[in-house]
């Protein structure tokens, strides 16, 4: 098998050295053919040597221009993706398309068999190398498709591709003798064609791309097709066409072989086509949902970026709106006690409308007094005085922050049932977002001004305290209890409990890496990451990839988030876990002690698709008494006087021997232990400990222990 270098200046000189080798022969030929046939006025086939001498000329070219597609093309992608895809269709196109045009435009100076002007001898061979170079390019591409399948017998067909060609050009020749030749020739490329058919990667990446790109490749694939159909038809028919006459003068029976592979090439575009048609239905989907990512991630980049609090209200607001498709939306701040709500921000409607529309007792209400997302489908059923304002259906979005109302993010539109379910959702998760940007905002400006000679580790104190949950759930059987205890230094541990999109509840620990204020207001950005997408998420496996995918372009290239998730499953009595990174979870399951650490990388550092393939989920069964501790690795790595870290032996231990009947007390245990190994020393980071006891008998008497692979190892 030819080996192709990997050096990009060795492929780029030998791709010159046959350039250079391509054209001379290529010139040679055409000096030949125009003394041959012009000067002396006689046929390339009048003589045998003549004839033997320009063919080789012409194999020379050819195949150097088969080497350039090959180091053109290098080492196949793993994947189809649109770029490359749309590339290749677009030169193509243009370049069969053209190609066509300039072959019908020229003078047609063949004349039994021989050139009769300088002027066609040029064009001849330009349309003949034209010809050849655009199907070269083309049996590229189609052999990079076939590569992409990774199958064990890929490369055999690929082989049995170029010999069914071969053989096609040989039967081709062969059909003045016998018109089995001939017929020979049509089952070879019909045979071709499913082969092609069979081994084309599937195109599934279709249905993830945006509207604007799958139409942009229907059109491409539409006039691909008919450049392959025409070139191919053109090439196999008895047709007096000028470029089926210059591609066989450039070598005997020469019209067959870009016939050929132009016929497999309209095969794939013709199944290309009807790929993208049926992933047109899907598109309006494709399109918001990138939408609602990007804008997510937009908000999650301005918290990031910690720009002030109008600016991200003006942006939530706009997303909002444009996303949605309303016809207008505004943000309301609450000022303070005694102050009423404020109009922080609005998009194509007036503070004092918004004003106006208050003075309405029924609408007060509705934008006011609920507890919850509000979608008002047609506000003519709600008051009578509908008819007298512009707004006809609304979304309306609490903030809430230590349970008290903040905000309210309020987008309209002037029909009747302008929205869907799906806005409320994304609304939803803006709100959640702005709730934490305003909690942030507000607790880092109320440092400041308290103490501004510490005002770094002291906002991001204020900041870590206030977006951790005061209380724990009820989640019986399971009992669960935590804790943040922080350090000298500031820093980014975070513990939060959560519920998913199936309404089964669960834990969440994770270590911010670094320090300072940027290791808090990341901290910050992943609570409003993980409100937003624990509410669409079937699992911990799922959140953390979620979470990775909204992170991963916000964060800086230094910083990581190492973090576990677990799930309560009351209905199977089991606890689900997933590991991002983060230290090993210690659970005692019928007394015996289990160290669990699926394997996953931390938050940040890796792109989704392999960040993807490495999570594991794990699910353990577990009956009353059975207990789990999760902890930071300010915890495992408490130091001594003596520099000696505890470790997780230690911890281990302390769980075999507990006897807590109550998170809360496992826990206290926890810290216990830990403080007795450090014996006065300041701790070096923040200690963070979740505690999760069995405190109730379980519905089932399931207590095997079995592992649920939901990746690959990276």
């Amino acid at each position: 098998m030819i080996r192709i270098p990997e050096d990009q200046t060795v492929r780029r000189s030998i791709t010159t050295m046959l350039v250079v080798i391509g054209v001379a022969s290529t010139i040679m030929r055409m000096v030949a053919v125009a003394l041959w046939s012009v000067q002396q006025g006689r046929s390339i086939d009048e003589v045998f040597l003549v004839e033997v001498a320009l063919t080789v000329l012409s194999d020379i070219a050819i195949v150097c221009m088969i080497g350039v597609v090959v180091l053109r093309i290098g080492r196949p992608r793993e994947t189809l993706t649109y770029e490359p895809v749309a590339s290749a269709l677009t030169t193509y196109s243009v370049s069969a398309l053209a190609l066509l045009v300039f072959a019908a435009i020229v003078p047609d100076d063949f004349e039994n068999g021989r050139m009769t002007s300088l002027l066609g001898v040029l064009t001849s061979h330009l349309v003949a190398i034209g010809t050849f170079a655009i199907s070269i390019g083309l049996a590229g591409f189609l052999a990079t498709l076939l590569l992409m399948r990774r199958h064990e017998r890929t490369r055999i067909y690929l082989i049995v591709q170029a010999v069914i060609i071969l053989s096609i050009w040989l039967c081709s020749t062969l059909g003045s003798v016998s018109s089995v030749f001939t017929i020979l020739s049509v089952v070879l490329a019909v045979f071709g064609g499913i082969l092609m058919l069979i081994n084309t990667q599937r195109l599934n990446w279709l249905a993830t791309i945006t509207m604007e790109k799958k139409i942009r490749l229907l059109w491409l694939t539409v006039c691909a097709l008919f450049a392959s159909i025409v070139l191919s038809v053109m090439h196999l028919s008895s047709i007096d066409a000028y470029v089926t006459e210059s591609a066989a003068a450039f070598v005997r029976s020469g019209a067959v072989l870009p016939s050929a592979i132009n016929f497999f090439g309209f095969v794939f575009f013709l199944r290309f086509l009807f790929a993208v048609i049926a992933a047109l239905p899907n598109s309006a989907i494709v399109d918001r949902r990138s939408s609602e990512v990007e804008s997510l991630a937009h908000i999650t980049r301005l918290m990031t970026a910690a720009v002030s609090v109008d600016h991200l209200l003006n942006s939530t607001t706009d997303l909002a709106l444009r996303i949605c498709r309303a016809h207008g939306a505004w943000m309301e701040v609450d000022e303070g006690e005694g102050e009423g709500m404020r109009v922080a921000a609005a998009q194509l409607v007036h503070p004092e409308y918004v004003r106006a529309l208050h003075a309405n007792p029924t609408i007060h209400a509705l934008i006011t007094g609920g507890k919850g997302p509000v979608h008002v489908q047609a506000l003519s059923d709600m008051t009578k005085d509908a008819g007298d304002v512009a707004v006809r259906s609304m979304i309306i979005v609490p903030i809430f922050s230590d349970h008290r109302r903040m905000g309210t993010l309020v987008v309209f539109s002037t029909v009747d049932y302008g929205f869907e379910p799906d806005d409320v959702r994304l609304l939803t998760a803006f709100g959640d977002m702005v709730s934490v940007a305003l909690d942030q905002a507000r607790l880092m400006e109320a440092a400041l001004n308290r103490e501004r000679l510490q005002k770094e580790a002291d906002v991001a104190r204020d900041i870590q305290s206030s977006l951790l949950p005061r209380t724990s759930p009820d989640v019986r059987p399971f009992n669960v209890h935590a804790v943040m205890i922080p350090a000298t230094e500031v820093g980014g541990d975070y513990f939060d409990y959560i519920r998913f999109a199936d309404g089964t509840q669960g834990v969440i620990i994770a270590d911010v890496a670094g320090k300072g204020i940027p290791a808090a207001l990341y901290m910050a950005t992943l609570k409003g990451v993980v409100l937003a997408e624990m509410r669409i998420s079937s699992g911990p496996a799922d959140l953390l990839r979620r979470v990775n995918e909204t992170l991963l372009g916000s964060m800086d290239r230094h910083s990581y988030i190492s973090l576990t998730c677990v799930q309560f499953s009351i209905a199977t009595c089991s606890l689900r876990i997933a590991r991002a990174g983060h230290t090993p979870a210690v659970f005692r399951v019928g007394g015996e002690i289990k160290i669990l650490q699926p394997r996953g990388v931390a938050i940040g550092i890796v792109p989704p698709q392999t960040f993807n393939d490495a999570i594991e989920e794990v699910e353990i069964a577990v009956q009353e008494g059975d207990m789990c501790l999760l902890t930071t690795d300010g915890v495992t790595e408490r130091r001594d006087p003596n520099l000696e870290e505890i470790g997780m032996d230690v911890i281990s231990d302390m769980v075999r021997g507990s006897s807590a009947q109550q998170a809360a007390a496992l826990v206290k245990e926890t810290f216990d232990a830990v403080e007795r190994h450090a014996r006065g020393a300041d701790p070096h980071d923040d200690i963070t400990i979740v505690g999760i006891v069995v405190s109730d008998a379980c519905a089932t008497d399931t207590v095997s222990y079995r592992m649920e692979h939901q990746g690959t190892p990276v």
